[in-house]
């Protein structure tokens, strides 16, 4: 860009990205654009994320209506407790407390497989950090993510959060609300089969590999829609 004929050429911002490493402190200095550019919003792949997510919750919500909830009600409820899953600071009511017991094992295999895509989210956007921002190392990419400590893993990725969304906190209680509406617009899709669980069963938020930056419910692109259950996807094509 330092070669284009600016009249004003933009100023140029820097942020210094720390993380205590065996009790000192390493830091790198990122570029600040404001935004994701084009290349890291590729590689970070966000509709793998999201499909993951609403595949996950649609479980739970079919669950829920074959134990006798409304359509609405179970996608709340889903809504709720998976957004807890994923970091989000929402406090669960009574109906999602019984919901989480009477559902255990499915809430534990769907807890299983959000950490792993958060896992990997994160991996993929520590890399396209370093190889869109950083001079040099071009060539980086989640393999070589997942060898740093995982502090600085954690600082790159507020890093990013914050460029992509900027200091204002997202509110929770509106994140779950557009999370259970999308919930209600999901189409039906051929296969909705999970992957089989890998047996780890992880606690609290869906990674602690850094702040999970939960999905984007208002896209309606092909490539966010996520796998909804046979019992709703025939419910929706009408069969």
């Amino acid at each position: 860009m330092s070669d284009l004929p600016f009249i004003v050429a933009p100023k140029r911002e820097t942020r210094i990205v720390s993380a205590i490493v065996n009790e000192q402190e390493c830091s790198l200095e990122f570029p600040v654009f404001g935004c994701w550019l084009a290349g890291e919003t590729i590689a970070i792949r966000e509709h793998e994320y999201q499909a993951a997510v609403y595949a996950e919750t649609s479980r739970l919500t079919d669950a829920l209506i074959e134990a006798g909830a409304t359509e609405a009600d179970a996608q709340l409820i889903s809504a709720r407790v998976v957004s807890t899953r994923l970091g989000v600071p929402v406090d669960l009511g009574p109906t999602e407390r019984r919901a989480l017991i009477r559902h255990a094992a499915l809430v534990a295999s769907m807890t299983n497989r959000l950490a792993e895509e958060s896992e990997a989210w994160n991996l993929r956007i520590v890399a396209a950090a370093i190889a869109n921002r950083l001079p040099g190392c071009e060539d980086w990419d989640e393999a070589r993510a997942a060898t740093l400590p995982r502090a600085l893993q954690n600082a790159i990725v507020a890093f990013m959060d914050h460029e992509r969304h900027g200091a204002v906190a997202q509110d929770p209680e509106a994140l779950v609300s557009a999370m259970a509406e999308t919930l209600g617009k999901l189409g039906p899709v051929a296969d909705s089969s999970p992957p089989p669980s890998t047996g780890r069963i992880a606690s609290g938020g869906a990674s602690d590999s850094g702040p999970a930056i939960p999905p984007s419910p208002a896209s309606d692109s092909p490539g966010s829609r996520a796998s909804s259950s046979s019992r709703r996807s025939k419910k929706a094509s009408g069969g």
